[in-house]
C-alpha cells in the first residue's frame, strides 16, 4: 500500500456507544407521550424507550433534559491513554458542586469499554513495541550473522541466489521496523496529548456543572430546582427552607441566603410592629384597620429587593458565567481530543517481497476486528455535593480504569470520536493483521507495512431526585422527587485471565499463530 494511501486514511475515532435512538412507533404505543403526561406507558413498571429521558414534572421548568455538554465530556472521557485513570482522574468544578464519589467514577467507567487498561494507547504502543518491535529487532543481525557462517562451507551460484534472497528479507524487515518505530511515535504523541487533555498528572478534568433553575421569584421561591447532568425525571428540588444548602451547590455563600431570609423576617415584624401604631397608620393614609401579614410581607419583600437585588444579579451572573465557561472548556477538550484521533496515521510504504517469496504460503487475508465502546450509559443517581469525591478504589476494586504505563497489561486503544479503523503490518485495511506481510488484495510482489490502531467510546443517563424544606415565614412552599436504582456496574477481570480479547482484534496474533515468527 502506498504512503498517498495511507494519508488518505486518517484514524477517525469510533462513535460513542450511546443509547439507541427511540422508534418513530413504540411497540407499546404511544409511551413518549404517555410519560410526558405522567403515565406508564401503558406498562406497570413505567417502561422507557431506550434513550428517552423522563423530564421534570413542572412543565414550565426551565432546565434542558439534557446537559448541554454531556456528549462532548463523554468523547472526551472516553479515549484511553494510559492504565490506572480510573481512580486518579478527578472532576474540576471552578465553584461550582461536585458530583458523588459514586456517580463520577460510574460515569468515567461507562463510557469505556470493559476492562479500560487493555484497551489504553500506551498498552497498543507497548504491543507494536515490544511484541511486535521486540521479535523482530534482531532478525537482521541473525540473517547477517548466519550468512557469514554459511559462507565458510557453501559457495556457487545457489548461494549467489540465496545471498541475494537473504538480503532482500533484511530488507523488508529493516523497513518494517522502521514503520513500527513512526508508528510507535505517533502513538506515543497521541497518549501524551489526549493525557494532558484529561488532566495529566493532576487528574483534574472539567465536569459538566449542574442546571439552575428557580419556580417563583429568588425572594418568595416555590422551589429551586436542580438537575445535574445525565439526571432522569424530576429534578433535585429545594425549597426555602434548605436555601442555604440549594445555594452552595450553585458556588454561592450560603450566609447570603441566611442573611436575606433572616432579612426578610425582620422586616415583616418591623412593618408589622411599625403599623401598629395608629399614628403612621394615619400618617400613611391607611385602613384604620391596619395591615394584613400578606401586606407586611410583600412590604419586607420589596425591603429585600431594593437591598439584596444588585447582590443576587451579581451570583446569577457568576454562576452563568461560571457554567459557561465549564461548558467552552469541555468542548474545547473535547474537540482537541477528536483532533488527536482523526490525525493518528499508521505509517508504511510499499515494500517489495524477496525475490522467489511464495505468496500461497503466506496468510494474506485482513482478519476481523471489533471495535471497543461504552460498557453502558452515564447516570447519575445521587444528590450533588460540595465534597469532592475522594479518588480512591475500594479495596475489592480491581483497577477496572486500568494501571500506570509502566505496569502495562494486555489490550488496545479505546476513544470517543466518530468513525474508526486502522492499518496492520502488511499494509492491511482496518483490522489488518500483524502477521500477514500483506493486506487485503496486494499487489504481487509488494508488501505494504504499517501499524494497526482502533479505538471505543460510550453515552449517557439515568434518574433520581431530593427533597426540600418547609417554610420560612410562610412565604414559601415546599417540593420533593423521587429517584430509581442505577443501573450497569464494572465487571471484574478474571486474574488468571493474560489477554481478554477476540483473534486478531488489535492487529497482532500470538506468536505461536504467526507463520512469519
Amino acid at each position: 500500500m502506498s504512503d498517498s494511501q495511507f494519508e488518505q486514511e486518517a484514524y477517525g475515532g469510533l462513535e460513542p456507544a450511546t443509547a439507541s435512538a427511540m422508534s418513530a412507533e413504540p411497540a407499546f404505543g404511544d409511551v413518549e407521550g404517555e410519560l410526558a403526561a405522567g403515565g406508564s406507558g401503558g406498562n406497570d413498571v413505567g417502561l422507557v424507550p431506550p434513550g428517552w429521558r423522563r423530564p421534570c414534572s413542572t412543565a414550565d421548568c426551565g432546565n434542558p433534559t439534557e446537559h448541554p455538554a454531556e456528549d462532548q465530556w463523554q468523547r472526551l472521557v472516553s479515549a484511553v491513554p494510559v492504565q490506572d485513570q480510573l481512580y486518579r482522574l478527578k472532576p474540576r468544578i471552578d465553584g461550582m458542586s461536585y458530583p458523588t464519589e459514586e456517580d463520577f467514577r460510574t460515569a468515567v467507567a461507562a463510557v469505556r469499554p470493559e476492562h479500560a487498561d487493555e484497551h489504553s494507547l500506551a498498552r497498543l504502543r507497548a504491543g507494536w513495541t515490544e511484541e511486535v518491535g521486540g521479535k523482530l529487532g534482531d532478525w537482521s543481525e541473525r540473517i547477517r550473522s548466519n550468512l557469514t557462517d554459511l559462507a565458510e562451507g557453501w559457495s556457487g551460484t545457489d548461494f549467489d541466489a540465496f545471498v541475494t534472497m537473504a538480503n532482500g528479507t533484511r530488507e523488508l524487515v529493516d523497513g518494517i521496523l522502521e514503520d513500527v518505530d513512526a508508528t510507535v511515535s505517533q502513538l506515543e504523541s497521541t497518549e501524551e496529548n489526549i493525557y494532558t487533555l484529561q488532566g495529566g498528572d493532576s487528574g483534574e478534568i472539567p465536569y459538566p456543572a449542574p442546571q439552575f433553575w428557580i419556580e417563583g421569584e429568588w425572594h418568595s421561591w416555590v422551589a429551586m430546582h436542580i438537575r445535574p447532568a445525565w439526571w432522569h425525571g424530576d429534578c433535585i428540588k429545594y425549597t426555602c427552607q434548605d436555601a442555604e444548602s440549594a445555594v452552595e451547590l450553585a458556588g454561592v455563600d450560603p450566609d447570603l441566603a441566611t442573611e436575606i431570609i433572616d432579612y426578610i423576617d425582620d422586616r415583616v415584624d418591623h412593618w408589622i410592629r411599625h403599623y401598629e401604631n395608629p399614628a403612621n397608620i394615619e400618617a400613611d393614609g391607611l385602613d384604620p384597620k391596619g395591615i394584613t401579614l400578606e401586606e407586611a410581607k410583600d412590604m419586607a419583600v420589596a425591603d429585600a429587593m431594593d437591598n439584596f437585588g444588585g447582590v443576587i444579579d451579581q451570583n446569577q451572573s457568576d454562576y452563568e458565567s461560571r457554567h459557561q465557561g465549564i461548558d467552552e472548556e469541555i468542548d474545547q477538550r473535547s474537540a482537541d481530543n477528536d483532533a488527536e484521533q482523526q490525525g493518528m496515521r499508521t505509517t508504511a510504504s510499499d515494500k517489495p517481497y524477496p525475490d522467489g517469496a511464495d505468496e500461497s504460503k503466506m496468510d494474506l487475508e485482513s482478519p476481523s476486528m471489533e471495535q471497543p465502546s461504552g460498557t453502558a450509559s452515564p447516570e447519575t443517581t445521587q444528590d450533588p455535593s460540595v465534597d469532592p469525591p475522594e479518588g480512591r478504589a475500594p479495596d475489592d476494586d480491581s483497577g477496572g480504569g486500568g494501571a500506570d504505563p509502566e505496569d502495562e497489561g494486555p489490550g488496545g486503544l479505546a476513544s470517543g470520536g466518530p468513525g474508526g479503523g486502522g492499518g496492520g503490518i502488511g499494509g492491511a485495511a482496518p483490522g489488518g493483521s500483524l502477521g500477514s506481510p500483506g493486506g487485503g488484495s496486494p499487489s504481487p510482489g509488494g508488501a505494504g507495512t504499517g501499524a494497526a490502531v482502533g479505538a471505543g467510546a460510550a453515552a449517557g443517563g439515568a434518574a433520581a431526585a431530593g427533597a426540600g424544606r418547609g417554610a420560612t415565614t410562610g412565604m414559601m412552599g415546599g417540593a420533593g422527587g423521587a429517584g430509581r436504582p442505577m443501573g450497569g456496574e464494572n465487571t471484574e477481570r478474571d486474574p488468571d485471565v493474560d489477554l481478554n480479547e477476540d483473534r486478531n482484534m488489535w492487529g497482532f496474533v500470538s506468536e505461536d499463530d504467526d507463520p512469519y515468527a
